[in-house]
């Protein structure tokens, strides 16, 4: 990444059902996929961008081309958690997500997602709209 910027950052709550368990009666790993999925789009609506009319206006979408995952403590039925969600990095193409998910003060999830900016219709990637970056982050960012 080139230039700097500061990252906005929002939190959202998720409560755990039971179906995002699994039989040892702990969140499957693969639920706070979706928890930081939720998350993100909030992250975006939040902040001003609208991620459906987006898609829906450009043909133009933010697919998952990586993702890192590190598992620190297990979440059980009907938890409450938060997750918190950043930018860590942003070029031209695709920008870091990060997301932690948290039960109080606990760490339970550190999470690293890149999005990378595609032509749904030509699958090559697009330049990351300036709406999206006014809207993840803070006035005054350069690339």
């Amino acid at each position: 990444m080139s230039g700097a910027f500061r990252s906005r950052r929002s939190s959202h709550a998720v409560r755990v059902r039971y179906a995002d368990t699994d039989q040892a009666a702990v969140v499957h790993h693969a639920a706070y996929l979706a928890f930081l999925e939720a998350a993100r789009i909030e992250h975006f609506r939040t902040h001003g961008f609208d991620y459906a009319a987006f898609e829906a206006a450009t043909r133009t979408g933010l697919p998952v081309v990586e993702l890192r995952v590190r598992y620190r403590s297990p979440a059980r039925f009907d938890d409450a958690l938060e997750v918190e969600t950043s930018t860590a990095a942003v070029t031209r193409f695709s920008m870091w997500i990060e997301g932690t998910v948290r039960r109080g003060h606990v760490v339970l999830v550190e999470s690293k997602v890149r999005l990378a900016c595609v032509d749904m219709g030509t699958e090559r990637p697009s330049r990351l709209p300036r709406e999206l970056l006014d809207a993840c982050l803070e006035p005054g960012w350069e690339l």
